[in-house]
């Protein structure tokens, strides 16, 4: 009965990740272009240095997610010492077309709304304007 109780809790407090965020979205920013590609499934992430990484779901808001990649994942910045990503936050804008990435060293860090890095990801072969536009409206540092 505990383990039913248990898997009862645990399906009720687990969000799924929004249909939106399923695909592939690739750089816009200058402070993602060394990580290349991001693809994104039902419940896995792959990007440079990773593959098929589990997350969990920790909130979803509107057009905003918060995912928290496992803790034994690779997934780091490209910055020196490389940043391990912990936890992720991507807001879809009006478009539909363009991804706001905002990454996250630790827990603490997203509480505080301190990323390590934030720029714009964007699916391929959408119409939501230029390139280099789309990237000009998000900072493109890593901090």
């Amino acid at each position: 009965m505990n383990t039913l109780l248990a898997l009862a809790l645990m399906s009720a407090t687990a969000h799924p990740a929004p249909a939106w965020l399923a695909g592939d979205w690739e750089p816009y920013s200058n402070a993602f272009a060394g990580l290349r590609m991001l693809s994104i499934g039902k419940d896995t992430l792959s990007w440079k240095g990773c593959k098929n990484v589990p997350f969990d779901v920790l909130d979803v808001q509107g057009d905003s997610v918060t995912l928290r990649l496992a803790s034994g994942s690779t997934c780091s910045l490209d910055d020196e010492p490389p940043t391990r990503m912990d936890t992720l936050r991507f807001t879809l804008r009006e478009n539909h077309c363009d991804l706001g990435v905002a990454i996250y060293a630790s827990p603490e860090a997203a509480k505080k709304n301190e990323p390590a890095a934030e720029g714009l990801y964007g699916k391929p072969r959408c119409p939501s304007g230029p390139v280099g536009q789309a990237a000009a409206n998000l900072s493109t540092t890593t901090r």
